[in-house]
């Protein structure tokens, strides 16, 4: 029984995890496709989609590499972050009412928190490597 639950959280979280990188790649398509004006506008777009792209490669990395998905949770929890702070203010600012702006920002609250679990996931995946490393012969 014990076996079935934890088969169910470890697929849970791999599927969190590919999710999140769906996420942040459809994030960054949009981005891209929505078009540019200006050299500024096009700076602006290379960027987000540098770390766009970037964030997700670390998340995926971290089968192979879970200090580098950790990394790459911490990096999306910020982004996550600014984003809730960014839009709580602009929409506090133009006196839009509190229930429509948590409206707005409970998804990047959620996937704050979804960020987070996946960085624990690293770093404990981390721990498990190190615990379980052979000792080395002399």
């Amino acid at each position: 029984m014990i076996d079935n639950i934890l088969k169910i959280e470890k697929t849970g979280k791999i599927l969190l995890r590919f999710g999140m990188i769906a996420y942040f790649l459809f994030i960054g398509t949009l981005n891209f496709n929505n078009g540019f004006v200006g050299g500024e506008d096009l700076i602006q777009t290379v960027i987000l989609l540098l770390l766009v792209v970037g964030t997700s490669s670390m998340l995926l990395l971290h089968f192979k590499f879970p200090k580098i998905g950790a990394i790459g949770g911490g990096v999306a929890a910020l982004l996550f972050l600014i984003t809730v702070v960014y839009l709580g203010y602009l929409e506090i600012s133009e006196k839009i009412p509190f229930s429509m702006i948590f409206l707005h920002i409970i998804k990047d609250i959620l996937l704050f928190f979804a960020t987070l679990i996946l960085t624990g996931e690293s770093l404990k995946e981390m721990v498990r490597e190190k615990i379980t490393k052979p000792f080395p012969v002399r």
